[in-house]
C-alpha cells in the first residue's frame, strides 16, 4: 500500500475532479502498479494487463467526478471495483471472439490449452459475478487490495465480524458455483474438441 498519501491524496483527487490532468497523472503514478499487478495475476499476460490497466484509468477519469472521498482505503476499493468490471468485460470479449474464430485448432495441444484456459477464466468470472455486490467487493479488497479485515470493515462500513462472515459465505458460494459449473465446462470442452475432430 501507499503509505505517504493520507494528507496529499484528498487534494490530488479534488484537483482531478476539477479536471486537472496533472492530478490524473499523479494518481496513475501512485496506483497503476497495484492495478497492473491485479490484472497480471488474473490474466498472466503482460501486454493485456497493461491494456486493461489503461482502460481502468480511463474509467477512473470518467467516473472520478462522482467520487466522495472517505479515505485511501475506500479510494483503493473503488479502483479495484472498476478494475474488476474491466476484467469481466475483457473475459466476455475473449469468449465471444473465440466462439467466432473457426480457425482455432483445438486438436493442437496448444490450442486445446488456450481454450481450456479461456473456459477456466470465464468460469471464475461468471462465478464471481453471481456473488452479491458486497461479497465481490470484500473478496477483491482482501485478495487483491491486500487489506486486513479491519481495513475492509472501515472501507465498506461494516463490523469486522460482518466482513469475516461475508468472506466465508462468498468463498463457500464460489466453491459451490464452480463445482456446479465444472461439469458443464467439461461438456463444452468435449463438444469443442469433438467438433474440431469431425471437421
Amino acid at each position: 500500500m501507499v503509505a505517504d498519501t493520507n494528507v496529499e491524496l484528498p487534494a490530488i483527487i479534488a484537483r482531478a475532479q476539477a479536471g486537472d490532468e496533472m492530478a490524473f497523472g499523479e494518481l496513475y503514478a501512485r496506483y497503476a502498479r497495484h492495478i497492473l499487478r491485479y490484472m497480471y495475476v488474473r490474466t498472466r499476460e503482460p501486454e493485456l494487463s497493461q491494456d486493461l490497466t489503461q482502460e481502468t484509468f480511463i474509467r477512473v477519469i470518467k467516473g472520478i467526478g462522482g467520487l466522495q472521498y472517505r479515505g485511501e482505503k475506500m479510494f483503493l476499493g473503488w479502483l479495484y471495483t472498476i478494475a474488476g468490471n474491466v476484467l469481466i468485460g475483457q473475459t466476455r470479449r475473449q469468449i465471444f471472439a473465440s466462439s467466432l474464430d473457426d480457425t482455432m485448432d483445438v486438436t493442437d495441444p496448444r490450442g486445446h490449452e488456450a481454450v481450456s484456459s479461456l473456459f477456466e477464466r470465464l468460469s471464475l468470472q461468471h462465478a464471481i459475478a453471481q456473488l452479491t455486490v458486497e461479497q465481490q467487493h470484500v473478496l477483491m479488497l482482501k485478495f487483491f487490495g491486500d487489506m486486513t479485515n479491519q481495513e475492509i470493515a472501515a472501507t465498506i462500513g461494516k463490523t469486522e465480524g460482518a466482513v469475516k462472515a461475508l468472506q466465508y459465505r462468498a468463498l463457500q458460494a464460489l466453491q459451490h458455483i464452480l463445482n456446479q459449473e465444472s461439469a458443464s465446462t467439461e461438456s463444452l470442452m468435449a463438444r469443442a474438441v469433438g467438433g474440431a475432430d469431425a471437421s
